[in-house]
């Protein structure tokens, strides 16, 4: 039999799932769990083997609720054709567990598009490559909030917008620290949250160290374990200077309070899931509540969030479950679509997923370069478009009509989320200090209205409920 590697073992058992003779009554579910091993999933009664007598729970089960024995056997032997991939326990069943519900009603099963590549059949005919959707309940160690959106009322929370990139150095937090700064100066409340707890820089970019508030978003998240959340919440946020000459307010919440000495050993309980009277919260629950929580604080017009970059699952949580808009930092460098490709194609296989935060999500051309602009703006937006168009876009037929509610853009179309806000490189904001006047080697205005007006007035644009003065 041949090797099955990770990859092949979702297709086979996606193609096995195919078989006519199976049963339409019970469909087949594929348990994938965190080795990669796969398992057949009915919500039915196993069938008994010859002379086997029923026991426990399958004295419950009504003659019309057991699995036949033929489509059984058919389960098991695509199992066995998954190995090593496969499992010795290749089905299961309703009677494999106390509570069944825990299984068949788990809120993480997803339909998920598996691609069977072509192949050349027996009778040696050509069989072409071909889309198969299962349903599948993915065990993951991580990334599992990749696969998880929280529907939320947009009236309930004022807009929250996310920085995210793929790797650091694109200018991501200076971007973000100069947004603040032009939305203060027209007046508004803003409020940052650095949820880069493990490159934490939004202090160090927009507080001195005597401004640093005591607590910083990581205790919060070890106080909170033992029910001390609230006794933080107070310490946690501070005003920076960046915003003493404006109509506004720019209040941060760093990741680290003042005077850190532990922070690596909080860090390493960060992440942890916490008991409740209603079951483990989970980090993105926690997430949630503490970004809820600072915005009854504070009272903002608008939240700021300083994402973790790469795929990680705080990104994962700020994209999926708290952003109005989430930009997508890039540079035109193969690397980023790459990454963003995988990204992307992982949202392409849930289209439940993808639904819920496709229209959340903005490219931004980051370090935008002063010379050869327009052959490079040009070159950019083909490049987001041809992955979004394939993974992001809902697919059309060659002139077709578009249907009222189809979420697809064609290339120049600058309303597509694949065509990027632009943030231009500046040689003044190269390490610079944003708490700095000119005089002193920071910038002014002048400099940051050249540098950042378009993209400020983009994401404005973006937010229908923040009022631009």
């Amino acid at each position: 039999m041949k090797t099955c590697k990770f990859n092949e073992a979702l297709v086979r058992a996606a193609q096995a799932l195919q078989d006519e003779r199976l049963p339409s009554r019970w469909p087949v579910g594929i348990v994938r769990d965190i080795y990669g091993k796969l398992r057949f999933a009915v919500d039915a009664w196993r069938p008994l083997a010859e002379g086997e007598e029923a026991e426990g729970l399958q004295n419950l089960a009504a003659p019309d609720d057991v699995y036949p024995k033929a489509a059984l056997a058919l389960l098991l032997a695509a199992a066995d054709n998954l190995r090593p991939y496969g499992s010795s326990s290749g089905v299961l069943f309703r009677d494999d567990f106390s509570n069944p519900a825990s299984l068949f009603q788990h809120p993480d099963w997803y339909q998920t598009l598996v691609t069977a590549p072509a192949w050349m059949a027996e009778d040696g005919s050509d069989v072409p490559e071909r889309e198969i959707m299962v349903r599948l309940l993915d065990r993951q160690v991580i990334g599992q909030d990749w696969l998880r959106t929280r529907r939320f009322n947009e009236q309930g929370h004022p807009p929250r917008v996310v920085f995210y990139g793929l790797k650091g150095g694109m200018g991501r937090s200076t971007a973000l620290a100069m947004l603040a700064y032009r939305l203060a100066r027209e007046g508004k409340r803003v409020l940052l949250i650095d949820f880069d707890l493990e490159s934490p820089g939004l202090s160090g970019l927009l507080l001195p160290q005597d401004r640093v508030a005591t607590y910083g978003l990581v205790d919060w998240f070890v106080e909170d374990v033992v029910g001390q959340g609230d006794d933080v919440l107070s310490d946690m946020v501070s005003l920076s200077p960046l915003s003493d000459q404006t109509r506004g307010s720019i209040r941060v919440a760093a990741a680290m309070g003042q005077g850190e000495t532990a922070y690596l050993s909080k860090l390493a309980r960060a992440y942890a899931d916490t008991p409740s009277p209603t079951g483990p919260q989970t980090f993105a629950d926690r997430m949630l509540r503490i970004t809820q929580r600072l915005e009854q604080q504070e009272r903002p017009d608008i939240v700021l969030i300083d994402s973790r970059a790469g795929l990680h699952d705080v990104a994962a949580v700020a994209i999926s479950s708290l952003a109005s808009v989430a930009l997508l930092f890039a540079t035109d460098a193969q690397q980023n679509w790459q990454g963003y490709r995988q990204l992307f194609n992982h949202w392409h296989q849930r289209p439940e997923v993808l639904r819920q935060v496709r229209n959340r999500i903005v490219m931004v051309q980051a370090l935008f370069p002063e010379n050869d602009q327009v052959e490079r703006a040009i070159r950019f937006v083909q490049n987001a478009w041809d992955i979004f168009s394939e993974l992001i876009y809902d697919a059309l037929e060659p002139d077709a009509e578009m249907p009222a509610n189809a979420f697809s853009f064609d290339l120049h179309n600058e309303d597509g989320p694949h065509f990027p806000m632009r943030v231009r490189w500046n040689a003044r904001f190269q390490e610079f200090d944003p708490l700095q006047g000119r005089s002193a080697g920071g910038v002014d205005d002048t400099d940051i209205d050249l540098a950042f007006g378009p993209f400020v007035q983009e994401v404005i644009n973006s937010l229908p409920g923040l009022t631009h003065e």
